[in-house]
């Protein structure tokens, strides 16, 4: 998983940023850092139950900040570690839109080690860029 943690930014929380091609290529890059981030092993998340969820909002940023809300929100509340197995991102009507199946398993602590627990993603320094070489993004998150 590529993503790079940016030193500076957040004293007590960590930032981090990634890069995709396109939006989805870019989402989906940001979930799987987050479950890096969390856990040391994240090759160990099964694909065990999927489900499904959208999001929408009027500019990237916002929408790359809910998506990445959800994975947290899912992890908290029903204890499941996520990644993106179908993403669509669209825009129309000055909206985007996202569709997501998301599989993974239920935490296990006597397999999945946790480094940290993420608690949230902030907008403190949110960003969602696009330059010649496709997207990158930024974001903070609560430790």
């Amino acid at each position: 998983m590529d993503f790079e943690i940016l030193e500076g930014i957040s004293r007590a929380d960590i930032a981090f940023r990634v890069w995709g091609g396109d939006p989805v290529e870019l989402f989906t890059a940001g979930a799987g850092a987050l479950l890096a981030i969390m856990i040391r092993n994240p090759e160990t998340v099964l694909k065990k139950t999927s489900l499904s969820f959208a999001c929408e909002a009027a500019d990237l940023e916002m929408l790359y900040y809910d998506f990445l809300s959800e994975f947290i929100f899912r992890k908290d509340s029903d204890k499941l570690l996520l990644l993106p197995e179908k993403l669509e991102i669209n825009r129309s009507d000055g909206l985007y839109r996202l569709s997501c199946i998301a599989s993974g398993e239920a935490i296990d602590r006597g397999r999945h080690v946790f480094a940290v627990d993420i608690k949230a993603a902030t907008m403190h320094n949110l960003s969602v860029t696009r330059d010649d070489n496709g997207f990158s993004a930024t974001i903070v998150v609560d430790v």
